[in-house]
């Protein structure tokens, strides 16, 4: 014997098994949408540049890096790339960066250090003589001394990297870009201490601001880490030698 089911039934029955079928998607959907946030979640920026605010929070410093390089040796210079911006009333200048033990910070560029002047010879012109008539008459004859023949070659002076004086003005809602690709950037004179080599950073760097009023702030960073290579580096050699 067949049992009829009611159809105000059979629609309670197709009600729930529609619900079902709805909790089901939702459960699936948001078990795909966790494993996406999981993998982009532990994903880190191409570029490792600094981003900081000053103390007052009016000045912003972007993209703040060492220039690459395999490894920069002591005595040498290292470059620094940054960009920063003024979101104050007033115009304000950068006045000075130091990089802890690091060395000197100067600017490369814009404002640079003219060259020393050439110095001049430290040899005079041959006195004239006096004669008893009272004419003057020059010496023509060259001195045949050996030491006076040759003068001392002089040492070459080391080229001047940068200015010690930094001032570069940051305009009212604008912003400076100090990079090498602008000709106008900061470097370390000369590195002191360890070796930097590629993956390490500066330590505590600190940038100083002047404001059109007088006052001043800072960006104190702990580290300003060395860039990426802008092209990819050579894979190693997949040649494996074996031993007798």
């Amino acid at each position: 014997m067949t049992r009829t089911i009611p159809a105000a039934r059979r629609r309670s029955m197709l009600g729930a098994a529609l619900l079902a079928s709805a909790a089901l998607g939702v459960g699936l959907l948001s078990g795909c949408s966790a494993g996406q946030i999981t993998q982009t979640d532990n994903q880190v920026a191409a570029v490792p540049g600094v981003s900081a605010q000053s103390a007052d929070g009016l000045i912003a410093l972007r993209e703040g890096v060492v220039a690459y390089a395999g490894a920069y040796k002591p005595g040498s210079v290292v470059p620094i790339e940054v960009r920063l911006f003024n979101n104050a009333r007033q115009s304000v200048k950068l006045t000075g960066v130091t990089a802890g033990s690091a060395g000197s910070v100067v600017l490369v560029g814009g404002a640079s250090a003219a060259p020393a002047p050439a110095a001049t010879s430290a040899a005079a012109a041959p006195a004239p003589s006096v004669s008893r008539s009272g004419s003057t008459s020059a010496s023509s004859s060259p001195s045949t001394s050996p030491s006076a023949s040759k003068s001392p070659t002089p040492s070459p002076t080391p080229a001047v990297v940068g200015s010690s004086k930094i001032s570069i003005e940051i305009p009212v809602g604008g912003f400076v870009a100090l990079s090498q690709s602008t000709k106008t950037y900061l470097a370390v004179e000369k590195l002191t201490g360890e070796e930097l080599l590629a993956g390490s950073a500066l330590a505590d760097v600190t940038f100083t601001f002047t404001y059109a009023d007088g006052s001043t702030t800072t960006i104190k960073l702990p580290e300003l880490p060395m860039t990426v290579p802008l092209s990819p580096l050579p894979k190693p050699s997949s040649v494996v030698e074996h031993e007798e």
